[in-house]
C-alpha cells in the first residue's frame, strides 16, 4: 500500500498545477479525473526501413460545434475543423502538456541503462537504417511522447498507458517536420496528441487528424517491437537507451497505474461504444491492418501455440509470442511485474519464397529448410542463418482500444475453437439482489460504516434492496473540490441520513488523487461519519459516466437513477435534490 500510495501522490504532484487552477478558477466544477494502422512498413530487413505514405484520411468535416471544455482557452486550433464529435473528446485531467514531452531526448550506452533497467523491463524498440535505440517505457509512461531523430528520421515514439498502445511515427507530414505534445484530452480512453506547428490534434491509436487544420492528414506508421531490456542488451551490440536525463523528475520506474491491466477490470475513462465478441475489454492483443483487412491476436492465443501463420489483406505473415516481457501496468515496481511476454509479425515471404512456420521442440523453425528463428524475425541456425524477416507494423493494444476504432476487426481463433477465445472475468452478479431498474450493479468495499451497509463488501443492489433511495457520492482524499463539497454532504446525512442512505465510494487510485490511506485521513480530518469505501473495479465510473469528482448518483430504491450532481452545489441545493428523491422514492 505505501508503494502504491506513493506512486499516486507523484502523479498528484505532476497534476497538482492544473487541479489547482481548476478549482481555484471554478470552485464549483468538479475534477477531472484521467481514465491501427495504417499500411505497413514492408522492408528487405530492419537496416533499411522505408515509410510508405498511408492512404490520406477523407477531409470529412463535420457540423460546427462548440470545442471541448477549455481547450479554446489552451489552443490557437482551429476548431471549425474536425472530423469526431466532440462529445465524444474527454479531459484525462491534465490540461495542454500537463504530461510532458520529452522535446530534448539524450542516450546514454547499454552498460549505463543497465544500472537502472530490470532485466524483464519492457522497452520499444526502433531501428532505422544503422541506427537502433531502445525507449524505456518506465519513461514513457511518465511522458508519452518522446520526440526524436534516429538514422536521419524524424520520429515519434509514443505511449498511452491506458490503451497500453506503443506507437512509433514518422514526424514529417508534406514538406513539414512536426513536434508533438499532449493535449491532455482522451477519446475511447486513447491519447489525444496535439503538433505545435499547427495546433492540430491527432488520435495516437489510429494516427489521423481528428481536429485542426491537417484534419485529412495521417501520420506514418513506423516498426516498433516491445521487448526485455535484457534481450535488447544482449542482441543489439551498437544500440543506445533513451536516458532518464529528460529535464524532468519523475518516479521513474514506478508504474502509476499499479493493477490497471487486471483483466477482470475495465478500462478507466472510457466512454465508447460497446466492446464486441468475447474476449475481456483488457485483453493484451497484437493489432494489425493490411489492405483494408484488420486483425487482432489475443496474446491468450499467442502464448498457447507460440507461432502462427495467416494471411492479413492477401498477404502471408507470420505472429511470434515469446515470454520474459514484465507487464508496464501491472505492480508498482515495473521490473517485478508479471511476465506478460510480447508479441511481434512479420512478413513470410523470404526471395519470393512463401516460409511456413511451426514450433518444434520449443524452437520456432520454418518447414521449408529447417532455419530456426527467434522472434525478433532474425534466422539463428539453417540455410537462411543470417536473415532477417521484414517486419509489419502491428501494434499492442487492449482489447477495447483497438475495437473502439476497428469494430469490425477478425479475431484470431485458436484452430480448434469455434469461436473467439473466452478468458476470465468476473462479475458479481451471483450475488446480486434483484432490483429492477439498476442499470449496472457495483461492489464497494467498505471501510466505515460497514454496520449500516450490510458488511464489509456489498453490493449496490444490497443496499437498494434494504428499501430507501441512496446517494452514492465518488470523491477522493486528495480532490481539493472534495475537500470543500464533503462537509456539505456530512451537513445533509445528518438532516437526511434516517431516510436515504449515503455511500462516499473513494476511487482516487484511478483519478491519480490518493490511496484508500489518503481517503481515510480526509475523512477523518473532516470529521464525517457517513459510510464510505473503495471501488475495486472502476467499470461503473464508465457506465454512469462519472468523467469529474465529486459527483453524486441518486437512486430510488429500485435501482432507478433519479438524478446526478458534481462538485460543490450548496447545502440547501443539494437537501431539495435529496427530499425530490424521497417524495419520488415514496410515490
Amino acid at each position: 500500500m505505501r508503494a502504491r500510495w506513493w506512486s499516486w501522490l507523484v502523479i498528484l504532484i505532476v497534476l497538482s498545477g492544473c487541479m489547482a487552477a481548476s478549482s481555484a478558477a471554478t470552485p464549483e466544477e468538479p475534477v477531472s479525473v484521467p481514465v491501427p494502422t495504417s499500411a505497413p512498413v514492408i522492408t528487405d530487413s530492419l537496416q533499411d526501413v522505408i515509410p510508405v505514405t498511408p492512404t490520406p484520411v477523407p477531409d470529412d468535416t463535420r457540423p460546427a460545434e462548440s470545442p471541448p471544455a477549455g481547450a479554446a482557452r489552451e489552443f490557437s486550433t482551429d476548431f471549425s475543423r474536425h472530423t469526431v464529435p466532440y462529445s465524444e473528446i474527454l479531459s484525462g485531467g491534465p490540461p495542454k502538456d500537463g504530461i510532458p514531452a520529452v522535446d530534448r531526448p539524450m542516450y546514454e550506452p547499454k552498460v549505463a541503462a543497465d544500472l537502472w533497467l530490470g532485466e524483464r523491463e519492457p522497452v520499444i524498440v526502433m531501428q532505422i537504417n544503422d541506427a537502433v535505440r531502445a525507449y524505456p517505457i518506465q519513461i514513457l509512461t511518465w511522458h508519452e511522447i518522446v520526440n526524436d531523430t534516429l538514422g536521419g528520421v524524424p520520429v515519434a515514439v509514443t505511449f498511452c498507458p491506458l490503451c497500453n498502445t506503443a506507437i512509433a511515427f514518422d514526424r514529417r507530414v508534406g514538406e513539414r517536420v512536426l513536434d508533438f505534445g499532449t493535449t491532455g484530452r482522451l477519446r475511447y480512453s486513447n491519447l489525444i496528441m496535439y503538433d505545435r506547428q499547427t495546433e492540430t490534434w491527432w488520435q495516437q491509436a489510429t494516427g489521423e487528424a481528428i481536429v485542426g487544420e491537417l484534419v485529412g492528414s495521417e501520420l506514418t506508421f513506423l516498426p516498433a517491437t516491445m521487448i526485455a531490456w535484457a534481450e535488447f542488451r544482449d542482441s543489439y551490440p551498437d544500440g543506445d537507451v533513451l536516458s532518464l536525463a529528460t529535464g524532468f523528475s519523475r518516479a521513474y520506474g514506478n508504474n502509476p497505474y499499479p493493477g490497471y491491466d487486471d483483466i477482470d477490470r475495465s478500462p478507466f475513462l472510457y466512454d465508447g461504444p460497446p466492446t464486441p465478441g468475447r474476449l475481456p475489454a483488457m485483453a493484451r492483443i497484437l493489432a494489425m491492418e493490411l489492405n483494408g483487412e484488420t486483425v487482432a491476436y489475443p496474446y491468450a492465443s499467442l502464448e498457447t501455440l507460440r507461432v502462427v501463420d495467416d494471411e492479413v489483406g492477401g498477404v502471408p505473415i507470420v505472429v511470434m509470442w515469446q515470454g520474459g516481457v514484465a507487464s508496464a501496468l501491472g505492480l508498482s515496481d515495473i521490473a517485478e511485474a508479471e511476465d506478460v511476454g510480447t508479441v511481434v509479425a512479420y512478413l513470410r515471404d523470404v526471395g519470393g519464397d512463401v516460409l511456413t512456420f511451426e514450433q518444434r521442440d520449443g524452437e520456432i523453425v520454418d518447414t521449408q529448410t529447417g532455419t530456426t528463428w527467434d522472434h525478433l524475425g532474425r534466422g539463428v541456425t539453417g540455410d537462411l542463418a543470417g536473415t532477417q524477416l521484414a517486419p509489419v507494423v502491428g501494434v499492442n493494444h487492449f482489447w477495447f482500444s483497438w475495437a473502439a476504432f476497428k469494430p469490425e476487426t477478425r479475431v484470431y481463433v485458436l484452430p480448434d475453437a469455434d469461436s473467439e477465445p473466452e478468458l476470465s472475468g468476473s462479475t458479481p452478479s451471483d450475488r446480486a439482489v434483484a432490483v429492477d431498474a439498476l442499470a449496472m450493479d457495483f461492489e464497494i468495499l467498505v471501510y466505515r460504516g460497514a454496520e449500516h451497509l450490510g458488511g464489509e463488501s456489498v453490493l449496490l443492489s444490497e443496499v437498494l434492496a434494504q428499501g430507501k433511495p441512496v446517494m452514492v457520492e465518488f470523491w477522493a482524499g486528495l480532490c481539493p473540490t472534495c475537500r470543500r463539497a464533503m462537509p456539505e454532504t456530512q451537513e445533509a446525512y445528518l438532516r437526511h441520513g434516517d431516510e436515504v442512505t449515503f455511500i462516499g465510494v473513494d476511487i482516487g487510485i484511478y483519478a491519480g488523487l490518493g490511496s484508500e490511506a489518503d481517503a481515510r485521513a480526509l475523512y477523518d480530518e473532516l470529521g464525517l461519519s457517513f459510510p464510505v469505501g473503495f471501488l475495486p473495479d472502476p467499470t461503473a465510473l464508465q457506465a454512469y459516466r462519472v468523467t469529474g469528482i465529486p459527483t453524486a448518483l441518486y437512486f430510488k430504491p429500485n435501482g432507478e437513477l433519479f438524478d446526478r450532481g458534481g462538485g460543490i452545489v450548496g447545502v440547501e441545493t443539494l437537501s431539495e435534490k435529496l427530499a425530490a428523491l424521497i417524495a419520488a422514492s415514496n410515490s
